[in-house]
């Protein structure tokens, strides 16, 4: 388990990541969020601004929630507004119980050059799989499955025990897209990726 999921500061941690997963927001659109989604007794019907206040409080202090998170290559502020980086959104994909939550909203923003200059310089793979085909996988707005794929990923990577906290994003993209390379380079599951875009 990685250590942002441990102790006290699990339960906000993995609501705020959740709540970006959806897009961009600012410090108290992350309170309502977690407000709304937090582990209560009875769920609240409407915003308690009070209650929205003290959570604010408890994760913008200096060296708090969102210090760390951000610290840790997990969420990066512009403009006013909290985003997720790719290792925040890897991971916020992961606490989801089902991929309908999730699936409809996510937009991927990658830049999948690193990958795929290391596909295409596979020399075996162009016996499994065509150019054409392999250009559409990376293209991650063409195929939700590259979100599913990413998800699986890192749940891989984490059950596995790799540090992600202190990894920065930039070694993040490696080790993931080392991971990736290896999922689509699975014969089995190539055949039925190929299969599943040619219906789209």
């Amino acid at each position: 388990m990685l250590g942002i999921f441990q102790t006290k500061k699990a339960e906000y941690n993995k609501l705020i990541l959740k709540s970006l997963v959806f897009g961009p927001k600012s410090t108290s659109q992350i309170a309502e969020y977690i407000y709304l989604n937090r582990k209560a007794q009875i769920k609240p019907k409407k915003i308690n601004k009070n209650e929205v206040k003290k959570i604010i409080s408890i994760i913008s202090r200096k060296g708090s929630r969102l210090d760390e998170l951000a610290s840790k290559d997990y969420i990066t502020r512009k403009d006013g507004t909290w985003h997720l980086t790719s290792k925040g959104l890897s991971v916020g994909l992961t606490l989801f119980d089902s991929v309908e939550e999730f699936l409809p909203y996510v937009i991927l923003d990658l830049d999948l050059s690193n990958l795929t200059k290391k596909l295409h310089g596979i020399p075996f793979l162009e016996a499994f799989i065509s150019g054409e085909t392999l250009n559409k996988m990376l293209n991650p707005r063409a195929s939700k499955k590259w979100i599913l794929a990413i998800r699986e990923c890192t749940n891989e990577l984490i059950k596995q025990g790799l540090d992600l906290d202190n990894m920065s994003e930039k070694e993040f993209q490696i080790v993931l897209s080392a991971k990736l390379v290896s999922y689509f380079t699975n014969v089995e599951l190539l055949d039925k990726f190929e299969r599943e875009l040619s219906h789209e």
